[in-house]
Formats: C-alpha cells, sequence, structure tokens
C-alpha cells in the first residue's frame, strides 16, 4: 500500500500554493510509491468564509499596507497568535474539511501554510488522523502562528539560521528545526537555449535583459511608475514586463509602449515560462513576495525590490539586502538612478551573482524529500 502525503496550503496570494505544487511535483517525479495529495484549507472552510477572507487580506496587502503590517505584527505575539489561532480554527475546522482529511487518512502532512499545522494538530488529537507533521515556512521570517504547536510539529523547515536562532530563542527544539531553505524546484530545461529564447521574445541579446514582475493577479498596479520610468531612462537595457493575471496592468503597458515607440519593452501576461525567463534574465525587478525572491536566489539573478505590502515582504527585502542578493527601492525615482548605472559598471551585478552563488544553502526540495522518506521508514 502506497504512503500518502496531503500538503495543506492557503491560497493567500500564490506563495503557498507555489511551494505545495512545486513539492508535490518532485515527489512524483522521484517516487511512484508515494501518493501526494494537495488541500486548499480556503476552499474547504465554511460556504463563503474562504473567498471573502482571501479577498480581505488581498485588500489590505494592495490598499492598505499599513494595516496589513500592523495586523503581521499582532500575530507575531503569542496573544495575537492565540487570538487569530481560535476564530481561525474555528472556520476551518468544519464537517466538510474533517472529511477531506479523513478520507484521505495521510501518513504526513506538509503545511505551506500554518493553519495548516494547526488543523492537523487538532485532528491528530481527535484520533481522526495520525500524521506526522512538517511545516514549511514560506517567508524569511516566522510569526507566531507558525509555531503556535511546536511541541506537536515533526519539523520545521526554515530558510535561515537566523530564523533557526529565533526560533530557539522562543523556546522550539533544535531538533526540530531544518535550516533547508524555502523549497523551490522551478521545472528547467537544462538544455537552455539562449539563442532561441531571444528569438522567441524578439531580443538582439546586445543589451542587458531585465525581466520586471509586475504584480499578477491581485490587481497590483502600483508597479506601473516605476516600470514606465525605467524604460523611458533606459534605452540601452531590455525590459520584459510580466503582468501575470493583472490585465489592467497589461493594457496600460502595452498602450504606453505604443504611445512612446518604445522598442526597449515586451509585455506579457500570465506566462509559465518563469524559469525560462529567469535564465534569460541579467537581473530581475519584483515586488518582494518569499517565493518570487527565493526563485531569483535559485537561478543567481540579482533582485531589486519595491512596493512591498508591508509584514513579512519587509523581512524579506531586509533579509536579501542584508546577505547582497539585491536592493530595495522606495521610490521610482531611486529605483531608476541606480539601473541607470548598470550598463556602465557590470561589476555591481557580479558582486551580487558572486554573493548568490556562495550562499551555504542546501538543495532545499532534495533535503525536504529526503526527510520525508526518513518519516515514512517509522
Amino acid at each position: 500500500m502506497k504512503k500518502k502525503i496531503l500538503i495543506m496550503y492557503a491560497s493567500y496570494g500564490s506563495g503557498h500554493k507555489a511551494i505545495a505544487n512545486y513539492i508535490k511535483e518532485y515527489i512524483n517525479k522521484n517516487n511512484d510509491d508515494i501518493e501526494v495529495a494537495t488541500l486548499d484549507i480556503l476552499t474547504n472552510s465554511m460556504s463563503g468564509v474562504g473567498s471573502i477572507s482571501q479577498k480581505v487580506n488581498s485588500f489590505f496587502m494592495l490598499k492598505t499596507p499599513w494595516i496589513h503590517n500592523l495586523f503581521y505584527d499582532i500575530t507575531s505575539t503569542k496573544i495575537g497568535g492565540d487570538v487569530i489561532d481560535s476564530i481561525s480554527m474555528t472556520i476551518f475546522k468544519n464537517k466538510k474539511m474533517e472529511n477531506s482529511i479523513k478520507k484521505y487518512n495521510p501518513d504526513i502532512v506538509i503545511a505551506t501554510h500554518f493553519f495548516g499545522a494547526s488543523l492537523t494538530k487538532y485532528y491528530n488529537d481527535k484520533g481522526i488522523t495520525n500524521a506526522k507533521i512538517i511545516t514549511v515556512v514560506t517567508d524569511y521570517d516566522i510569526v507566531e502562528l507558525w509555531i503556535k504547536y511546536h511541541e506537536s510539529i515533526d519539523s520545521i523547515v526554515v530558510a535561515s539560521k537566523t530564523m533557526e536562532r529565533d526560533l530557539i530563542k522562543r523556546g522550539v527544539s533544535k531538533d526540530k528545526i531544518k535550516v533547508f531553505g524555502i523549497p523551490v524546484a522551478p521545472n528547467t530545461d537544462h538544455k537552455f537555449n539562449r539563442k532561441a529564447a531571444l528569438k522567441k521574445y524578439n531580443l538582439k541579446g546586445n543589451n542587458p535583459i531585465c525581466v520586471f514582475f509586475g504584480g499578477g493577479g491581485n490587481g497590483n498596479s502600483k508597479t506601473i511608475p516605476y516600470i514606465k520610468r525605467l524604460v523611458r531612462h533606459n534605452k540601452d537595457i531590455d525590459f520584459i514586463f510580466v503582468a501575470g493575471k493583472n490585465e489592467l496592468s497589461k493594457n496600460i503597458m502595452e498602450e504606453y509602449m505604443i504611445r512612446h515607440n518604445l522598442n526597449n519593452i515586451r509585455v506579457l501576461g500570465f506566462s509559465d515560462k518563469i524559469p525560462e525567463l529567469l535564465e534569460l534574465s541579467d537581473f530581475v525587478i519584483s515586488k518582494p513576495g518569499g517565493i518570487q525572491l527565493t526563485e531569483c536566489l535559485y537561478f543567481n539573478k540579482p533582485v531589486f525590490m519595491i512596493t512591498n505590502s508591508g509584514g513579512q515582504e519587509i523581512a524579506n527585502y531586509k533579509y536579501f539586502e542584508h546577505k547582497g542578493y539585491g536592493k530595495y527601492f522606495k521610490t521610482s525615482w531611486g529605483l531608476n538612478k541606480y539601473i541607470s548605472n548598470l550598463s556602465n559598471n557590470k561589476k555591481i551585478l557580479e558582486k551580487i551573482r558572486t554573493n548568490m552563488q556562495n550562499d551555504p544553502r542546501e538543495d532545499a526540495i532534495g533535503a525536504l524529500y529526503n526527510l520525508i522518506c526518513e518519516y515514512l521508514k517509522d
């Protein structure tokens, strides 16, 4: 009989789901004897509540980052974590959720969102499941909700030694903390053909190439002033603007490109070729989401960060700045001034790439897979 793994995420943004899918695909690719399923906590919550919760979260992140940051600070405290966990568990521990988990009966639950660990602990205590719990933290900082039930969690996967030291100070057993990094595994063609990729995006390859991630499907158009200023003042850099599912941003930039007769920008909507774009690029501009930054680190691409939504994104950009993997900019003017120097000073990018290449991270997803296999032997 196959061993079963359930990966639980919550679709607040795309990061938690992306990591869940990375893990699922990696296990499926490497082991036919393991059955893997994913479960979105929001779609299994009380009718309508998950969707409302998702929309409210997106609104605060995009429109009022200071409120999102305040909420983040509250959940970083023990009391705040207790209150939020109590409210959330009332919403999520319903019959639909219980039946889904009971029917699957996993041997291991991997939680890429903190509510996954809370729910599994609850069902383990009730005798509905008897699953080991692995929590995978998807940013470069950790709030109380991730570790509220650390005594019942078997392993906590984190991105850095700094996070490990923080958790130990907060009473988490060192044996449970696994400093693997954030487990990303982009599907890449190991025979990447730069010539073909340049042709595909109608680029000559004479100029540095910047992939600019414009905010994705959350309706964020705050990045538009940044890309407009950059393409107007840096004709010696080729930009690929990825709007994702954000049709508004895509339309704005397509009209802007035509109106100003700009030849140094390519505008894309949703793309499933992100690994190809990252391999093609010389550097990246992005919001400081944990997954996006980790993908840049995976490909050793310097990343310049803009328009954070508060909370964990502040911790993310501070970590990347501290490690020398990139730089954060508060204004489009400051970013433009910095980027304008890149063409004349290639050593800037070379130094950042060296920092990234020297990062002592393990093969995060491979290390996680080995941990999973060890647990399944028990």
